[in-house]
């Protein structure tokens, strides 16, 4: 009877320790590919970036130039792309239901070369100009601040055009082997093959097939180290950008540190999440310059007091001086 007992709490605990490992974080993907200076943004922290580490939803992958990165989504696409380049794991995606929901990315800038497998979920991939959504397709994607270019290798993918107020806009459908591209000062436009120019500036490696190799780090764990804190420079773009909502409530530790909050005060307008948060600080400076002033004020008027007791003080009565003339019959008593 003990020993079922013991069998028992054994496989509970088998089944506990199974769960929370299926639950670890909120895992976006794995990188299985990495080639040059490659670091994370995870909270508010950067790390250095190795192959086998797991990437987070709200992790930011920062691609210094020639640098390579390629994350497998845990839904199925995998994702390559070359510095200098940042990336916004914004989600996971999921394989479970009719339609399962899409995983979701967000580049800045730079190149990115996409595989999605059917019937793997879809991935969409945002930048400043325009989106990608590719379900069974393989894509090449280039982005700048307000261009977007897209070349189609195999299968079909959806070009959206940027909406007001942050929704999306004109949908276009690219099929394979046509060349798409949209900017802010034209209209979108395809044609049938990849531009010299853009094949080009394309990176070498992207002409070749992605290779998928999760399997190699589905058990291992790789523990990142901490670098440093996210200095304002670095995280103004983001506060700023489609995402800011993330970034501000995830940034707010950071004014703690004076060389943070020092240029976020200069710009008090532009976070209003923050103002409660800066009002503080910048009350306590504010008292605490009235305080100094108050002690300037309290020695001047001492100054003051002093120059108008001296002017008002009676003159000292002459002093007579002693005769030095002598009486002939004796001293002057």
């Amino acid at each position: 009877m003990q020993r079922s007992s013991m069998k028992t709490t054994w496989l509970s605990g088998c089944c506990f320790f199974l769960a929370s490992a299926l639950c670890y974080g909120a895992d976006v993907g794995v990188v299985t590919i990495l080639d040059g200076n490659v670091r994370l943004l995870r909270g508010a922290s950067w790390y250095k970036l190795v192959e086998g580490a797991r990437v987070q939803d709200g992790d930011v992958i920062d691609a210094a130039e020639r640098a390579q990165v390629q994350v497998e989504l845990v839904a199925g696409p995998i994702v390559n792309f070359a510095g200098p380049a940042d990336v916004l794991a914004v989600s996971a995606g999921s394989r479970e239901g009719k339609q399962p929901a899409p995983a979701e990315m967000y580049l800045t800038n730079g190149w990115l070369k996409l595989a999605v497998k059917a019937p793997s979920a879809a991935l969409r991939v945002r930048s400043p100009a325009g989106t990608i959504v590719a379900s069974d397709a393989v894509a090449v994607m280039h982005a700048e601040a307000e261009v977007i270019e897209a070349f189609v290798e195999r299968g079909s993918a959806r070009l959206i055009e940027p909406g007001k107020s942050a929704t999306d806009g004109t949908v276009h459908e690219v099929k394979g082997g046509d060349f798409a591209i949209r900017a802010a000062d034209r209209p979108f436009a395809t044609t049938g093959a990849a531009p010299q120019k853009f094949v080009a500036a394309m990176p070498r490696h992207f002409r070749d097939p992605l290779p998928a190799r999760a399997a190699q780090y589905q058990v291992a764990r790789v523990q990142l180290v901490a670098d440093r804190p996210i200095s304002y420079a670095e995280a103004e773009p983001w506060l700023t950008g489609p995402y800011r909502r993330i970034f501000v409530k995830r940034l707010q530790p950071r004014l703690a540190d004076p060389e943070f909050r020092g240029p976020a005060m200069a710009k008090l307008q532009a976070y209003p999440e923050w103002q409660a948060a800066l009002a503080p600080a910048e009350g306590q400076a504010k008292d605490k310059d009235k305080e100094k002033e108050k002690e300037k004020d309290k020695e001047k008027e001492k100054e003051k007091e002093k120059e108008k007791s001296k002017a008002e003080a009676p003159p000292k009565a002459a002093e007579k001086a002693e005769s030095t003339w002598s009486w002939p019959f004796g001293k002057k008593k």
